[in-house]
This record gives structure tokens, sequence and C-alpha cells, in this order.
């Protein structure tokens, strides 16, 4: 059985700024994606081929430099993350002001207690502003910047839209 889209999601901590991006105790977490149909996260993996004067392939694999495009981010004042999406955009903002945290979550098994979940510190940075006759959109992208820490999440808070984040394995039944 295949897994649906809604399987794998991604919050931000919208309590915002370089003191709360260390603690996800403190996190106020909002899921992205609301009006979004396809989002994913591209990993651009930075892999270096040469080939040698004996006509050997060497690969230097550097890793990967994954990032999200949340587009479209309509302007909804009832959503937790669009003052700060806003204030990044409008006040041209830069550095630490944009850093958060995000939760990416996949959910494999419904029925289970505990679902596979990663908290990092990253970077929103709003691409644009404005927009057609949908409404005001403000679309952001979200690049890795700090360590990728495995934990997970109990289902119960994920269903409840307010997912609690514990650091480690998730333990075999």
């Amino acid at each position: 059985m295949k897994l649906e889209r809604e399987a794998l999601a991604h919050f931000l901590d919208t309590s915002w700024g370089k003191d709360a991006a260390k603690d996800t105790a403190k996190a106020v977490w909002e899921i992205i994606g609301e009006d979004i149909d396809d989002m994913s996260v591209d990993l651009n993996p930075d892999v270096e081929k040469r080939k040698n004067i004996l006509g050997k392939t060497k690969v230097n694999d550097k890793g990967y430099e994954p990032s999200i495009s949340a587009d479209p981010f309509y302007a909804n004042p009832e959503y937790k993350l669009y003052p700060k999406i806003r204030d990044l955009a409008l006040g041209r903002k830069k550095g630490d002001t944009c850093k958060s945290l995000m939760l990416e979550v996949i959910v494999e098994d419904t029925t289970a207690a505990k679902h596979l979940a990663y908290v990092q510190e990253v970077l929103v940075k709003p691409q644009s502003y404005g927009g057609g006759t949908e409404g005001v959109n403000f679309p952001f992208n979200i690049e890795e910047d700090g360590a990728r820490v495995k934990g997970y999440v109990t289902g119960e808070s994920v269903k409840s839209g307010n997912p609690v984040f514990t650091a480690g394995e998730i333990e075999a039944a």
C-alpha cells in the first residue's frame, strides 16, 4: 500500500527568533501546505564527477543541500505563520531573524503510537509577494541551516495539530 501525500508533514515553529530556534519544547508548530497541491523536499545532491587520465571516473560526494519551496502561501491572518512571513518579506529581514525550526513527520502507520520525525534549524526566505486574483501570495523557501535531529512524535499529538517532538529512537514494541 502506498502512502498518501498527507503522510508526510512539515511544520514550522512560529515562535521564531534565534533563542526559540534552539528549543523544541517551546516550539509553537504550524503545518505548511494549506493551499499547496505539490510540495517536495529538493535534496539537491552535491556530487562532483571527474575522469582521470587512466579512464576511471572518480566521484566526490559532498552530501546534500536540501530546500523546500512553499508556494503558494496566501496571506491569511488566521495562520500563526502569516505575520512572520509577512514581516520577513516586507521588512527585508536577513540572517538570524529568518531562522526557525522545522519539524518533518512521516506517518507510515496511522495506528502507531509514535511516528518518525526530524527537527532542524532552518532559514525561511520569502521569494516574492503579491500575486494574482487568488489572493495575496507570500511564497517562501526553506533552507536547512543546522544539525538534523532524529526522533519521534506521538500519533495523538500529531492528530491534535500540536506535535510534541522527542529526540531519540522509537522503541520496538
